[in-house]
């Protein structure tokens, strides 16, 4: 287990602030030491737990940061603004999320900064908003997440790329989460041709299989094989920031693999039997990748292939993933 990441509690405000500092082209120095601070954090770990605090007078304030800095004529103003972000991102004092979700959320939901950090008009002095003209979060918000965040790069992808495609080909063994397994169905049954992708080794992976359908795969916990060329791969954590919330997404949905086949982590079987496992225990992506009726239920448990389910995936199994023939009956009492 790696070691427990230390978080930051921050207000809803200071990553608006972010972005608009971002916005008037200060690059590092954003002109304050807490949102200096913030911002560090969060380029030396995109996945840092951001703790969002506002001060409440309802249920909420268990959360509440404080009012250090909420003057009694700006103590309203500071309220709503901070509200009014969380509510826009649809979440709620005291989240906690990965500071990449945090502000993917944030741009994603938060277009403007009008009647939020600012106001036409100023119907009153507790409501006079800060200056427009300071405010630049649109122009900080259209530099995209790549402006907080900087991406791996197409250099840095093709080299691991590379390196991991090599490594695999030349191991004993294909090491593979669980969930990854349908990944490369659906792969296998949406292409007329399968062929590389810069993205991920999952053609890789397919190939191997079907040049020794005996190879062993082992289920391992977390990144596998697949993962080191993904954009949203970190390879200095080996964690997975990719999409919203996907490593908590490909959590559960690693867990359910295994509960469906009667596994654990760690199993390793024959390529073959392993596949044969899995398709004949489940026959749609719904009751993996949609957690069984297909409702998503928030954005951090998107529906991965729609509620029907991937017709790749049902093709794939059809075809025995190009290997198999059609998957004979199998229960873990085999192993």
């Amino acid at each position: 287990m790696t070691e427990k990441r230390r978080g930051l509690e921050v207000r809803p405000y200071q990553l608006m602030h972010i972005i608009s500092r971002l916005g008037e082209g200060r690059g590092d120095d954003l002109g304050n030491a807490r949102l200096n601070e913030i911002l560090r954090a969060v380029r030396a770990d995109p996945a840092v737990p951001l703790t969002l605090r506002c001060n409440v007078t309802s249920t909420y304030e268990y959360q509440n940061p404080g009012t250090a800095e909420d003057t009694p004529e700006a103590a309203l103003f500071n309220v709503r603004r901070d509200l009014k972000i969380v509510q826009r991102m649809g979440m709620t004092p005291g989240a906690t999320h990965p500071a990449i979700q945090v502000f993917k959320r944030l741009l994603e939901a938060v277009d403007t900064a009008k009647d939020i950090l600012w106001f036409e008009e100023a119907t009153s002095r507790a409501w006079r908003g800060e200056p427009r003209e300071n405010c630049r979060y649109e122009e900080g918000r259209a530099l995209g997440l790549e402006a907080v965040i900087a991406g791996r790069s197409k250099q840095e992808m093709a080299r691991v790329k590379a390196e991991s495609v090599k490594a695999m080909y030349a191991a004993e063994r294909l090491d593979i989460r669980p969930h990854h397994l349908m990944c490369m169905a659906c792969f296998y049954g949406d292409r007329k041709e399968l062929a590389p992708i810069p993205a991920d080794n999952l053609f890789e992976a397919i190939d191997i299989i079907h040049r020794n359908p005996e190879i062993p795969i082992r289920l391992m916990r977390g990144p596998c094989m697949i993962c080191p060329p993904c954009a949203g791969y970190l390879s200095a954590t080996g964690d997975c920031v990719a999409g919203v919330a996907m490593s908590l997404r490909d959590e559960l949905k690693d867990l359910d693999v295994l509960q469906r086949l009667g596994l654990e982590y760690g199993v390793t079987l024959p390529a073959s039997k392993m596949y044969r496992g899995l398709f004949d225990c489940v026959a749609s992506t719904t009751q993996i990748c949609g957690y069984g009726d297909g409702v998503a239920r928030s954005p951090e448990w998107h529906v991965c292939r729609g509620s029907e389910g991937s017709a790749g995936y049902r093709r794939a199994r059809a075809e025995g993933l190009g290997f198999l023939n059609p998957p004979p009956e199998w229960s873990p009492t085999d192993l």
